[in-house]
């Protein structure tokens, strides 16, 4: 009953999933923390255990839990995550790898991880089953898709389809049913089949989507929390894909704005201040950081409440007024600290610069023709962000932004499978099979002029040998395959080769 497939993304500031069924136009995702008085798509990455390490929370219900309901003292005892998932990134990997909670105490990163995606796994799961009345899905009946940052090496890569196993998304003697997808990929997948009015801008006046015009180069711009990952892709014929620059990115996405404020505070009150307000506090600051959140999708002045404590551990050393004294970009207005538009746009300066380089650097190259500049992800939906893009290069390029911008990597997650994932296995599989015969024609000897129609028999059963399911008809395939080799032995030599080729297109 393998015929749904459910995209997750795991975001940096926040973490969602889609699923769609085949044969089915519709993609569907949650509301999340409508009792909280909140509808949104994706909930916080944020995971709360209790004081033996046991899972409690994710999203939203852990903030509330951590922040509102439980005492100071009692949530120094509990084992908090947040915003946890760059902790893969640049760093040396293995099962045992530790991360420190807000409490200063450490847990394994592959529970925190799995436990995640197991949370994840059965949201959807139960998600799904209301959507299907009368049928009950479990994990082996559906084909999972992760996405992860393009900059994430290979070892972070395999650390997540580990944890992705441990919480049970897939079994180990079924991994072909989780697909790790890089989240610029995705989101292309999503844009080239929006209409018009998909778009903020709706105006794509040569066609009604991006796919129907056969040449059309575009950049995606997945402007995360935590990454900032770019990719060029072209239209080719049928609306395939085709690669034209290798994707690239940094780490200077929407987070790097939360922690230039943190070092504002800290500048403001004072290192002591702020750092004991940091140290003593840990669920106040987090109310703090999700308030800034919000205002990061404002243009101009913004109002960020400023936290009791803080404010208490301020008063012991001066008046709080005094510490925003001769500081027209930070003022104090009634427990509440007013910064203006020109301070909140300098604290996105280092993302935007970092933005402006990726983009810039794939444009210097003379061979693309780039038409469109997607800008997709949370942080996309930033004045400062998409203002200075279409600013910057508005000119010379179309710059869109699609409505639902933060859900352009999770839907394009499960269109990944239901659409692009066969069509870039064949190509992928076709393109290494001919550079092998094109190696193989030139190193060899022969006159067996028929050579080219076993050949292209030989691709083409063995693109549908990847490309179904059923293991019984693969076993078929490659039995007859397995025929054509033993009967034509010239080419004999290619067949380990190119099988190799195959698993590789299938894992990669």
């Amino acid at each position: 009953m393998e015929n749904v497939s459910i995209g997750i993304d795991f975001g940096t500031a926040f973490t969602g999933y889609s699923f769609g069924f085949k044969g089915a136009k519709q993609i569907r995702q949650p509301k999340w923390g409508e009792e909280y008085g909140m509808n949104t798509p994706k909930t916080p990455t944020c995971i709360l255990f209790d004081e033996n390490k046991n899972f409690l929370k994710f999203g939203y219900d852990a903030i509330m839990t951590y922040t509102r309901q439980t005492r100071r003292n009692e949530a120094k005892k509990l084992f908090l995550f947040d915003d946890f998932k760059m902790e893969l990134y640049g760093k040396v990997l293995h099962r045992d790898s530790m991360m420190t909670a807000k409490n200063g105490k450490k847990m394994r990163a592959m529970k925190v991880f799995s436990e995640s995606l197991k949370f994840m796994k059965d949201h959807a799961l139960d998600m799904i089953g209301k959507h299907t009345a009368g049928v009950t899905y479990s994990a082996s009946d559906a084909t999972w898709v992760l996405t992860v940052p393009a900059i994430w090496s290979a070892a972070a890569k395999q650390f997540m389809t580990e944890a992705a196993t441990e919480a049970g998304l897939v079994t180990k003697s079924e991994p072909e049913r989780l697909i790790v997808a890089l989240e610029p990929e995705a989101a292309s997948v999503w844009c080239k089949q929006l209409p018009k009015e998909g778009f903020m801008e709706g105006d794509l006046t040569e066609a009604e989507t991006i796919e129907q015009i056969s040449g059309t180069q575009y950049m995606v711009v997945d402007c995360g929390g935590g990454t900032i990952d770019v990719t060029v892709h072209e239209v080719a014929e049928g609306g395939c894909l085709k690669e034209l620059h290798r994707v690239s990115g940094n780490n200077l996405g929407g987070q790097t704005v939360d922690k230039n404020f943190k070092s504002l505070l800290r500048e403001i009150f004072s290192e002591k201040v702020f750092d004991e307000f940091e140290e003593n506090h840990p669920s106040e600051l987090k109310r703090l950081m999700y308030d800034f959140s919000i205002c990061k999708r404002y243009d101009g002045e913004v109002l960020v409440q400023c936290p009791y404590n803080l404010q208490e551990l301020a008063r012991k050393v001066k008046d709080i007024e005094d510490y925003f004294e001769g500081n027209s970009d930070a003022e104090w207005e009634s427990g509440q600290i007013l910064l203006s538009g020109t301070m909140l746009r300098a604290l996105h300066d280092n993302s935007i610069r970092g933005i402006e380089n990726l983009i810039e650097e794939i444009l210097q190259k003379s061979n693309l023709t780039i038409r469109y500049i997607l800008l997709v992800g949370g942080f996309a939906l930033s004045p400062y962000v998409n203002g200075f893009v279409k600013e910057k290069f508005g000119s010379k390029y179309k710059v869109l932004c699609p409505v639902d911008a933060e859900l352009a990597v999770v839907k394009g997650a499960v269109m990944f499978v239901l659409n692009t994932l066969r069509k870039t296995v064949k190509k992928y599989i076709i393109t290494n099979t001919h550079t092998y015969i094109h190696t193989y024609i030139h190193t060899h000897t022969h006159t067996h002029t028929h050579i080219y129609i076993y050949i292209y028999i030989y691709i083409y059963i063995y693109i549908y040998i990847f490309l179904i399911k059923d293991r019984k008809h693969q076993d078929m395939a490659t039995d007859y395959i397995d025929y054509i080799l033993f009967n034509n032995k010239i080419i004999i030599s290619l067949h380990h080769d190119i099988y190799l080729t195959c698993c590789n297109a299938l894992n990669d």
